[in-house]
């Protein structure tokens, strides 16, 4: 009976995700725009090391004044980005939560989908390479560049040629972050190509709405265009959405704004019209309660 009772309790641990499953897709979204913010910070600290020294394939070696600080900026982090098995970092917790959204079964339904859970997967992969190799130039560069004249070499020493090992892990630092800023890209490429085949999804119509100046920075475009490519040319629908599951959380003061830029967009939306005045109406009669629209 026990193989029973687990195979049960596993479905309704299945079904209750699947349940859940917008609200864990709009997770998916906001985890990677916090991942990709942070990313484009970690970035500019290794912009800064490889300008130390323009043009030098090996710049990530130098010890000018103030890079060693830059370097360690970027394997700290790598360090809160990926975190360890013990303490998860967010990129760690977005590579989990995509394999349960996306578990390996059914990968095959839909390419889109493997896609994305691939492409976290190989970023995860990357970060944690990175992270690795970033840690042995902060630990070994200096010996093995500025060891002094003399200082006692040891018969292992003068066997293994220690600046070309770390010179190695200099270009493949490099080389791994390019990687990952071409993958950051193509994911958030294909998360923003995704978005008409979401458009039922209420919660992340909303997080787009909230997250409207993160939106635009991030895809270069207004949020009034993603909602036209997600509603069929019909921008006001996009608003429209949000206003109603606002309005089903009893959010009548924000659900008024967004039914308002509805009207704006597209002023022969009957729908939104109509819950204009019903929502005008509702906060007028409770306004002690629900504050001025």
């Amino acid at each position: 009976m026990l193989p029973q009772i687990q195979n049960t309790s596993r479905c309704h641990r299945l079904n209750w995700f699947q349940r859940q499953r917008d609200f864990f897709i709009r997770q998916i979204f906001s985890d990677f725009f916090f991942l990709l913010r942070s990313f484009q910070e970690l970035y500019g600290s290794y912009c800064r090391c490889r300008t130390y020294k323009r043009g030098d394939s090996c710049c990530l070696l130098a010890d000018g004044a103030g890079l060693g600080k830059e370097k360690c900026s970027i394997w700290d982090q790598l360090a809160v980005m990926v975190g360890t098995e013990i303490e998860k970092g967010p990129l760690w917790l977005l590579k989990d939560l995509c394999q349960q959204i996306w578990p390996e079964g059914s990968r095959e339904q839909d390419l889109g989908d493997s896609l994305i859970e691939w492409l976290i997967g190989s970023i995860f992969h990357e970060a944690v390479k990175l992270k690795e190799d970033v840690h042995i130039l902060n630990s070994y560069a200096s010996s093995a560049f500025w060891l002094p004249s003399t200082a006692p070499i040891s018969r292992l020493t003068q066997i293994i040629d220690r600046k070309g090992l770390i010179q190695r892990v200099a270009v493949d630092v490099m080389r791994q972050m390019e990687h990952l800023a071409l993958l950051f890209g193509q994911t958030s490429n294909m998360l923003r190509t995704m978005l008409p085949t979401l458009a039922h999804n209420s919660l992340l119509v909303r997080f787009l709405v909230e997250r409207e100046d993160m939106v635009e920075y991030l895809w270069s475009e207004e949020l009034t265009s993603i909602f036209s490519d997600m509603f069929s040319e019909r921008a006001a629908q996009g608003f429209c959405a949000a206003g109603k599951s606002y309005m089903s959380g009893q959010w009548y003061t924000r659900a008024l704004i967004m039914y308002r830029r509805a009207v704006e967009l597209d002023d022969s939306c009957h729908e939104a019209a109509a819950k204009v005045d019903e929502l005008q109406l509702l906060i007028q009669q409770n306004s002690g309660f629900l504050g001025a629209a």
